[in-house]
């Protein structure tokens, strides 16, 4: 084998070796992309499924004056289904650029920090954010019964993918007895 040939040989070799690199990168640029869009888009449906669920049920709603806060009076079918519904209090809030969720029996707390995360910035995920598109915030009232929402939820990895959700449910059910109270 002469110089020249080894020379070519090499030369060939750096070249598949450098294509065989660039496709692998690409195709991790890819996935990392599809990662953070899925993510987002995850995040996206949590929120619009869980408000969804409860304020169709919901006899009663609040949205804060600043439009962070949506409190829900939610009828909620009984454990063994037999027919019968109890009551729950429900609430999502905007806070530290994450909306976070609670439910229970009684009145939600005003301290919602140890909330769930179910959109934007998380321990887990502390660069994510979600944002209020409604005039800054997240929620508005519609008339007595409706609530507007609008959210960029942002999930940064190699590059920030943004997902928006804007909805307007309303409260649909009318039955009122037993419901406890949710809101001062």
């Amino acid at each position: 084998m002469s110089l020249v040939e080894l020379i070519v040989g090499i030369f060939v070799a750096g070249l598949f070796a450098g294509l065989l690199t660039l496709m692998f990168v690409n195709g991790w640029n890819v996935q990392q992309r599809s990662v953070a869009r899925d993510v987002a888009t995850g995040q996206a449906s949590v929120l619009k499924t869980t408000m969804a669920d409860a304020l169709r049920n919901a006899s009663s709603v609040r949205v804060s004056g600043a439009g962070s806060r949506v409190d829900a009076v939610v009828a909620v079918p009984s454990a063994a289904y037999t027919g019968t519904w109890t009551w729950e209090c429900r609430a999502w809030v905007y806070l530290d650029n994450s909306i976070r969720y609670s439910a229970g029996t009684t009145m939600r707390s005003s301290d919602a920090s140890t909330w769930a995360v179910i959109a934007g910035k998380s321990t887990q995920r502390p660069r994510d954010t979600a944002t209020g598109t409604i005039s800054g915030a997240p929620f508005a009232l519609v008339g007595s019964r409706g609530v507007q929402v609008g959210v960029n939820i942002t999930v940064i990895g190699d590059r920030a993918v943004t997902v928006s959700v804007s909805d307007g449910m309303t409260a649909q059910t009318v039955a009122t007895t037993g419901a406890p109270t949710c809101w001062n």
